[in-house]
């Protein structure tokens, strides 16, 4: 009984630590001008789950980040990826600065 509650034990503590530990992001200036940052910040997301579906995939540009924030002139944009579970839950984010 005992070795049976020691596999089990051992089992799911590296499920566990195998789920819980795997999540990336990445980030990176995509597009940047010599003017300063801009003091408007906006963003545009999308996920993706199981590669699969995607949420608002074909809103997640500049233009909707920069309409989001009510933004006419961009100065710097940046994306952002954030993978969970060994990469079956990811969310794109792009992120623009103006004015």
């Amino acid at each position: 009984m005992k070795k049976k509650f020691m596999t089990l034990a051992a089992s799911a503590a590296v499920v566990i630590a195998t789920l819980c530990s795997c999540a990336t992001i990445n980030s990176g200036a995509a597009i940047s001008s010599n003017s300063p940052v801009g003091p408007k910040v906006g963003e545009a997301k999308s996920t993706l789950i199981l590669g699969m579906w995607t949420s608002k995939g074909e809103q997640n540009n500049i233009q909707t980040a920069a309409a989001n924030a009510g933004i006419k002139k961009i100065s710097h944009v940046e994306y952002i990826d954030k993978a969970v579970l060994l990469g079956l839950w990811i969310e794109h984010t792009t992120r623009v600065y103006g004015e």
